[in-house]
């Protein structure tokens, strides 16, 4: 095995785990008499310039000034590391998300425990890292259990509410179980597959060890996903976690879940096989639109809103994964990116809204918004339109690329039942049930009277420019989503 090409391609991510070390050295050892402030700028100063680094060695890696043998590589890790352009490109988009979250966390401090805070923000883009470039069951699991790990002590740290641990621990105790299925999963696919390298296998029919195999599996991706019916400890969480935590569990996990969604369920993609499983995933699809959208409609709490919106969306993103086409393999991809987006834009506006009032925020708590603070306002209104898939912005698209893969799957209909046509009629009816709650919001922000709670505070540099770039990307994957998509479909699938 040559250590010197693993050294070059992990070059991205010792540039974080050195970050991860030194904001807790620094902060340990120089700034323990200084403010909270003060500890949590000099941690996302740190952590910035390692992810900025990450991103730099990925550029190099990309374009090929950093040499990096791809399939040499793949063989001596045993598919652990797949390094191409479209594994590279979606690790360096999670590093800028990540990068983007670091503003939000160091304004919204409310814990002494704050190089540990930021160190599982690290901790956690790492896993996501290496969940979406490893093809190997079991680094993939190790890798997605680093992630759940860092999210679950992330969730419990904001002690300034007791409703933090308790929800931590039911997000720990589910997902322990979840991930007990998983690997279960995992053995048994393992056990018909015959090697732990899933790029180099593949299934052209479905024995029952397969079935049970996927079963599990989609058991333990289904909560990591929020899916239901295993999407109880979403609400919970998204409310009682920082926000900052809270954005990143909704957006950089979905799209590392459904890229490991996607990779698990290569070896059946040939129809017969995945006929047998086809059916739990139509199940789990239509019953997380409705619980998502329906469930979506009672809420007052914005992120409890934007938790069962996240349980509706990953039901759309289940319409074109069960086409088991490239097509609809990169719509799925494409889709969870542009929701990441657009929901992690939308807790940043949230993030800075509540640093404001003092408490978590209500919808009614931004009546008048706009008044007070019209650029998030503005922000608010392109990532709330997005969401609710309205021209000509990003969600818009991606739910078309998501309606259109189901439908080309099996274009030919003869009755109702034929193809994945029924499937897209829901989506579509859920889609407009959508639209009240999403116009709520923007209600309450552009309509209502104000009330005179949100005052007009400095966001600060760092945040505003964190915000402007997701309502830029936005508003660019809206207008111009050809070249993305056809990079995931070239690269990718």
């Amino acid at each position: 095995m040559d250590y010197t090409a693993i050294f070059t391609a992990l070059l991205p991510d010792l540039f974080v785990v050195v970050a991860l070390f030194a904001a807790l050295g620094v902060d340990y050892g120089c700034l323990r008499g200084a403010s909270l402030a003060d500890r949590a700028a000099a941690a996302a100063r740190i952590g910035g310039v390692g992810l900025v680094g990450a991103l730099v060695a990925l550029a190099f890696q990309l374009t090929g000034s950093l040499a990096v043998d791809g399939h040499a590589l793949e063989v001596a890790t045993h598919g652990q590391l797949v390094l191409n352009a479209g594994t590279l490109a979606l690790k360096a988009l999670l590093f800028l998300l990540g990068l983007l979250v670091l503003p939000l966390a160091a304004r919204t401090i409310s814990t002494p425990q704050v190089s540990e805070y930021f160190a599982l923000l690290l901790l956690a883009t790492l896993g996501m890292g290496f969940m979406v470039t490893s093809r190997n069951l079991l680094g993939a699991f190790v890798a997605l259990e680093l992630v759940s790990l860092s999210l679950y002590a992330l969730t419990a740290l904001n002690p300034a509410r007791k409703e933090s641990a308790e929800a931590a621990l039911k997000y720990f105790t589910y997902g322990g179980v979840a991930s007990a299925f998983l690997l279960f999963g995992i053995s048994y696919l393992f056990g018909a597959l015959g090697q732990l390298d899933i790029t180099q296998a593949t299934l052209a029919e479905a024995p029952r060890l397969v079935v049970v195999a996927y079963l599990f599996i989609l058991v333990g991706l289904g909560f990591k996903l929020a899916l239901a019916p295993f999407h109880l400890w979403a609400p919970d969480v998204y409310q009682a976690a920082p926000t900052p935590a809270a954005a990143w569990i909704a957006s950089g996990s979905k799209i590392a879940g459904v890229a490991l969604l996607l990779a698990l369920l290569g070896p059946v993609s040939l129809p017969s096989a995945h006929s047998a499983i086809v059916p739990l995933l139509l199940l789990m699809a239509v019953a997380s639109m409705a619980v998502g959208n329906l469930g979506a409609l009672r809420q007052a709490n914005v992120k409890r809103l934007l938790a069962y919106s996240a349980i509706a969306n990953a039901g759309y993103i289940l319409v074109a994964v069960v086409a088991f086409t490239d097509a609809g393999r990169a719509a799925a991809l494409f889709y969870a990116i542009v929701y990441a987006v657009a929901t992690l834009g939308a807790f940043a506006v949230v993030s800075v809204w509540n640093d404001r009032l003092g408490r978590e925020a209500l919808i009614e708590d931004f009546r008048g918004a706009w008044k007070t603070s019209p650029g998030l306002s503005l922000a608010l209104l392109v990532f709330v339109l997005s969401l609710a898939g309205i021209p000509p912005l990003a969600g818009f698209v991606g739910k078309f690329y998501l309606f259109f893969a189901a439908i080309q799957a099996a274009p030919q209909m003869e009755y109702w039942s034929d193809g994945l046509y029924w499937l897209v009629a829901v989506a579509l009816l859920f889609s407009v049930v959508a639209l009240y709650y999403y116009l709520k919001i923007l209600k309450a922000v552009f309509v209502r009277e104000e009330n005179g709670e949100l005052d007009s505070s400095p966001v600060g540099l760092p945040a505003a420019t964190a915000i402007l770039v997701l309502a830029l990307l936005t508003v660019a994957l809206g207008v111009w989503p050809e070249p993305v998509v056809d990079y995931i479909q070239s690269y990718l699938f």
